[in-house]
């Protein structure tokens, strides 16, 4: 993942994460696995899991995934 450092168990979820919205085949469901990568972060950050840094490139990681599949979606 771009140069983030996360244990082993949060990099396979993050990547479980990715691929979900890069195969999503709607709108809605790209939205809904944007949605869930978005909490996936979010629960990291209140757990205090990662610093702040890490926290902030997941949230771009993962909202720059789901835009570029909804501009995908959206051309066909």
């Amino acid at each position: 993942m771009d140069g983030v450092v996360l244990s082993q168990k949060i990099d396979r979820e993050a990547d479980k994460l990715l691929a979900q919205i890069a195969r999503a085949d709607s709108m809605v469901v790209a939205a809904k696995a944007g949605a869930r990568a978005e909490g996936f972060v979010l629960g990291l950050e209140s757990a205090r899991a990662l610093n702040e840094v890490t926290v902030d490139r997941l949230y771009v990681i993962f909202d720059t995934a789901t835009e570029e599949r909804l501009k995908a979606l959206a051309s066909n």
